[in-house]
């Protein structure tokens, strides 16, 4: 760990990383039916991310459908893949984010390649949500229950972006992160570094408070209400007073 983030290991910092990782790391699949038609996977840096989707495309039979074009996550995601298949990063220059993970479920062999759609052109969640949708109106499926698997951290927005872009459809979302992120040991379960981590721990919380700054109704207008519980805003308020002051240094 860098002296840099020290404090992340004082125990009072670790406990309000950990509370807002649990708010982000959205779990709903508890109240989704049995029956699930399609689990969609969004391109991030998290293999576990994808060992989780491959599972759960396997236990219910369904597709599976793998969305992200080239963005933020793609260079993490292609380190972390280069590692795992044990080849030089070169060899994955070029390919999506879908492209990248369906090598990886390929090549180990987690699901049949007839069971994988891939949507290559989504550089953002909205259009993750938006080209999903298109992707599956031109193949004529209609999907009723989407299981959504994302970076735990971005959960959460994920699912309201898809609802927001989803909305005039009958189509229910449940959430299934891998895990639910900890300080201490969230950088060695991924591949985030502690900078990516605070970025995203940091960054998801205006994102979804519903403010003329966020993404909600009385923003940006890219996502639905989502309440923000005030205890959350209290942690965040906290370790953003706490990074912001050591940034300066």
């Amino acid at each position: 760990m860098s002296e840099r983030f020290a404090e992340l290991y004082t125990p009072e910092v670790r406990a309000r990383a950990d509370r807002i990782a649990e708010f982000l790391a959205l779990t709903s699949v508890d109240d989704a039916p049995n029956r699930i038609d399609l689990i969609c996977l969004a391109g991030n840096g998290v293999l576990a991310c994808v060992d989780h989707a491959a599972s759960l495309a396997r236990h219910h039979g369904c597709l599976l459908l793998i969305t992200g074009g080239v963005g933020h996550s793609t260079p993490p995601l292609m380190a972390a893949l280069a590692a795992r298949l044990d080849c030089a990063p070169s060899a994955l220059a070029g390919l999506s984010e879908a492209e990248l993970v369906s090598r990886l479920i390929t090549a180990d062999a987690l699901v049949p390649r007839d069971q994988i759609i891939l949507e290559t052109r989504s550089t953002n969640t909205g259009e993750n949500a938006a080209f999903t949708r298109d992707t599956l109106d031109e193949l004529g499926l209609t999907p009723h229950h989407i299981e959504l698997i994302q970076d735990p951290l971005l959960q959460r927005r994920t699912e309201a972006t898809f609802r927001h872009v989803w909305q005039d459809k009958q189509t229910r979302f449940f959430s299934s992160p891998p895990f639910v992120p900890r300080l201490g040991e969230a950088l060695t379960t991924a591949s985030w570094t502690e900078e990516r981590y605070l970025s995203l721990l940091l960054g998801e919380i205006p994102r979804l408070h519903d403010t003329p700054e966020g993404y909600g109704p009385n923003g940006k207008g890219f996502i639905g209400h989502v309440e923000v519980p005030q205890d959350i805003l209290v942690q965040h308020q906290a370790l953003a007073e706490i990074f912001s002051g050591q940034s300066g240094r």
